[in-house]
């Protein structure tokens, strides 16, 4: 459910989801190297503060190998007055021409710090995500090779733990901050994944609508949003990433989009993203995301 930021996304969700019983979420996204993303979500709501889902997705990116990379999540959200949980197990099946898989968990807690009769506000939230993934690793120290190189399957274990702050002015303006750390996984290492397929996305925000197969050592984020007259419930934002590869060159991202009302049950997430490595050209990312409520 690569979006916005998580809390800024609950805060635009929430308003129209307590007035439906079920609500439907489709992502689509296209870029540089041909790449295409989708990701459809079905919420629906099982009790007064239970909110279950299920998500199917997919990615494909020319850059890295042509086949399509499946993904299948089952996100359950608990509220009460103002604290809100998270909990979501994903699953990404062994992708043809890979010999890769991962299957891990994300779970989060968000909660006020203080909050005024203006509507201004601080909120915290704090996450922890794991994953298991199984992917070949080239162990001969030799540049890769698909005629020569001998690959080993080998299973390694990631986490992560992230920290956002939420800061809302007037219940208009809004500035939100990130930062996350992963685990250092074992054998696995940049220089000797051929084709891993586990977007890290899935365990932190990036700040990004592409993949993220390379393994991160920390992440910091920020992204400001305004909502707009007459009514206040259609926001301009934009954000900035920086992401730190282990043993590889960084990269920076930067976004900016309008989420919008359509009509009284409906919404439109239209953004841009560039996101460069260091030393490398920059790519362009499109994402159209719409939200229809039942």
């Amino acid at each position: 459910m690569a979006k916005i930021i998580l809390a800024l996304a609950v805060l635009l969700w929430l308003p129209a989801a307590s007035q439906a019983d079920w609500w439907m979420e489709n992502d689509y996204s296209i870029g540089s190297n041909k790449f295409q993303k989708e990701s459809l979500t079905l919420f629906s709501k099982l009790s007064p503060r239970i909110v279950g889902g299920v998500n199917a997705s997919f990615y494909k990116d020319n850059g890295f190998y042509g086949g399509k990379v499946y993904a299948f999540r089952t996100p359950v959200m608990y509220s009460v007055n103002n604290l809100a949980l998270s909990f979501k197990p994903f699953l990404y099946p062994e992708a043809s021409g890979t010999g890769s898989s991962a299957r891990g968990a994300k779970a989060y807690a968000l909660f006020p710090v203080s909050e005024s009769s203006d509507e201004s506000y601080i909120h915290l939230m704090l996450s922890a995500a794991a994953a298991r993934q199984k992917t070949p690793l080239n162990l001969t120290g030799q540049p890769y090779s698909p005629s020569a190189t001998v690959l080993t399957d080998t299973a390694f274990s990631e986490s992560a733990f992230e920290v956002q702050v939420e800061k809302s002015y007037f219940n208009q303006f809004f500035f939100l901050a990130s930062a996350a750390g992963f685990q250092k996984p074992g054998k696995a290492f940049n220089s000797n994944l051929v084709s891993p397929v586990l977007d890290h996305g899935e365990l932190a925000y990036l700040g990004t609508f592409r993949h993220v197969t390379a393994l991160p050592e920390w992440v910091v984020a920020a992204q400001l949003a305004r909502n707009m007259a007459p009514d206040f419930d259609s926001y301009l934002y934009a954000g900035f990433s920086r992401i730190s590869f282990r043993g590889t060159n960084d990269a920076s991202s930067l976004l900016g989009g309008i989420k919008m009302k359509l009509y009284e049950k409906s919404t439109l997430d239209f953004a841009y993203n560039f996101y460069k490595f260091n030393g490398e050209p920059g790519k362009n990312y499109y994402k159209l995301l719409i939200q229809v409520y039942f």
